[in-house]
């Protein structure tokens, strides 16, 4: 195939369009896999984490069949059953939003054809400290 890779690309165009979003007063950033730079006061981010592509050859053209799973994580410290999910449900929607007309991935030379959003079950987890609740968009890419 004689396009470049799009996982870069992908995760450019995500961060670009939602990175910093104040979300109910909360700031909202996005990491590549990791949250390694998160503070006390920093209650909510977007991780980008699976990622992953296939080839779709075609007598005409090649595309890329590229998913990305973003993960709404919102964290509330304390013991017992501190937060709730409604911030990362909104946090959710605005990604949703925000991502819904399609990505612009011109500048790795790709163009985005057809886009599926998809949400996964969430999850919530009590820790010793607080309470971590994560929900999900997976979004599928056609890209030529």
């Amino acid at each position: 195939m004689n396009k470049s890779l799009p996982d870069k690309w992908i995760r450019k165009a995500i961060f670009d369009a939602f990175n910093g979003t104040i979300i109910d007063g909360e700031t909202v950033n996005v990491y590549d896999t990791f949250a390694t730079t998160i503070n006390d006061n920093e209650k909510a981010y977007i991780l980008m984490s699976a990622q992953g592509n296939e080839t779709d050859a075609t007598k005409c053209e090649d595309f890329w069949e590229s998913d990305i799973l973003l993960e709404v994580c919102t964290w509330y410290k304390g013991v017992g059953n501190p937060g709730s999910r409604l911030l990362a449900d909104n946090i959710l929607e605005s990604l949703r939003s925000t991502l819904e007309p399609g990505l612009d991935l011109t500048a790795g030379g790709l163009v985005m054809e057809r886009q599926v959003m998809s949400f996964p079950n969430d999850i919530g987890t009590s820790l010793p400290n607080g309470t971590l609740f994560r929900k999900f968009l997976r979004l599928e890419l056609r890209i030529k």
